[in-house]
């Protein structure tokens, strides 16, 4: 089923070959040992479990620096001790056939300063959360209320950032090229910049946070200027085609005429304007690939559980920016195997990346060829941190077709053909 999903690959730069094109996304799970935040023996079984002959993984989100931490129980990639843990998961992934690469993250405003009390981080020297593009706060774009925050303080709200001064960005820049060079220490296969989101870069995208008056904010240009200076940095140092980038445009919803994402409280004038830029610039650069987010807001509704989600079923907004990006296009965000086959059939994308059906399910690749029903995903355990138990639960104990993993008859299945299998037409 769903041929266009299983034709061979080749991505930028000619570093990775896929044998088909269900990747699995970034995907935060807040289960790092603690205080070193580190991988640990479940990741490898995790990361093992999802891995496919000629597959392509992206590990959760993880921490470039002390500063960038911004989640409880989130792994880093800046001690030798991370990369060396890291280590462990990509050797048990390759020994299975399968590619690796790191997303690489700093959270920037959506940090709480009291991360800076945390063990590892007090020890770093480094300047520590909460930094930003500017000094504005993350706040209800209604209410004006500081949104809520996660950090190992109970009831935290955002607070006002400290706005990273232009002679700090260089030393900003480093700490990506330091954390994608571990991660290739640590054997993975190539990095994703997280640009995406509401996090540090996408803050200095964003004109409704960013209120620079330097050459990091003001025209659309100059709120790029980051993006563009770590992928550059970054790929110089990994080299071509070992270094990908996550975006997450926003468009207006036609039923309300309003943004229709924000991530973070991340707001954009002008968002059109803003990602061609971003995404025609990021031609020049050697990429494996470009990852945009698609919305998973329409019509002011959200999506839900499996059960709900047969009924989701947005457009694609953003396959306009095939037009202007000449590498390799990935999507992510509330695809059914029905519509990524489609949207890869058609044209608008390369590959497409799953999340909650790749967690509750880890030969999602296998199912998907098969036509075979999913295990229906637990939203309670995904964010089950190191410090409240975290565990297997949700984790690595969804079963497998051949029952040779996870824990058989645990979890409902549901048809594919129920979560939905064709495009609606877009008016965008």
């Amino acid at each position: 089923m769903h041929e266009s999903l299983f034709a061979p690959l080749r991505l930028g730069g000619g570093q990775v070959e896929v044998s088909h094109r269900v990747v699995m996304a970034p995907l935060t799970r807040n289960r790092a040992s603690e205080p070193n935040l580190c991988p640990h023996g479940d990741h490898v079984d995790y990361y093992t479990q999802r891995a496919s002959k000629g597959g392509l993984l992206i590990s959760e989100a993880v921490s470039i620096s002390p500063e960038a931490v911004g989640y409880v129980s989130v792994p880093g990639i800046w001690t030798t001790e991370q990369v060396n843990a890291w280590r462990n998961v990509t050797d048990a992934v390759h020994k299975k056939g399968c590619s690796m690469f790191m997303q690489l993250w700093h959270t920037g405003r959506v940090a709480h300063k009291s991360f800076g009390s945390h063990p590892l981080l007090r020890k770093s020297g480094m300047a520590l959360p909460s930094v930003s593009a500017s000094a504005t706060r993350m706040v209800h774009p209604r209410s004006g209320k500081p949104l809520p925050t996660e950090t190992y303080v109970e009831g935290a709200v955002s607070e006002t950032p400290r706005a990273l001064r232009r002679d700090e960005i260089p030393r900003l820049v480093s700490d990506y090229v330091c954390a994608a060079t571990n991660a290739i220490h640590a054997g993975f296969d190539g990095v994703e910049v997280h640009a995406a989101h509401g996090y540090l870069i996408d803050q200095f995208l964003q004109d409704g946070v960013n209120k620079r008056s330097d050459w990091y904010g003001g025209s659309v240009k100059n709120r790029c200027r980051l993006l563009f200076e770590v992928v550059e940095a970054v790929s110089r140092a990994v080299g071509p085609g070992k270094c990908s980038v996550r975006l997450s445009p926003t468009t207006i919803d036609p039923q309300t005429g309003q943004q229709n994402q924000l991530y973070f409280a991340a707001s954009c004038s002008d968002p059109d304007k803003l990602y061609a830029h971003a995404v025609k610039g990021l031609n020049a650069y050697p990429l494996a690939y470009l990852l945009l987010t698609e919305p998973r807001w329409w019509g002011g509704r959200a999506d839900g559980d499996a059960k709900s989600d047969k009924r989701f079923n947005i457009p694609l907004s953003n396959k306009k920016y095939r037009k202007l990006y000449h590498g390799v296009l990935m999507a992510a965000g509330g695809f059914t195997p029905g519509k990524a086959a489609q949207a890869v059939r058609e044209g608008h994308y390369d590959m497409v990346a799953f999340g909650r059906f790749f967690i509750s399910n880890p030969d999602l690749p296998e199912r998907i060829r098969r036509g075979s029903p999913l295990n229906v995903y637990d939203r309670a355990t995904f964010y089950a941190n190191t410090n409240n138990g975290g565990g297997s639960d949700g984790y690595t104990d969804y079963p497998n077709l051949t029952g040779t993993m996870g824990t058989q008859g645990k979890y409902k299945l549901i048809e594919q053909s129920e979560i939905g299998s064709s495009l609606p037409k877009s008016k965008l």
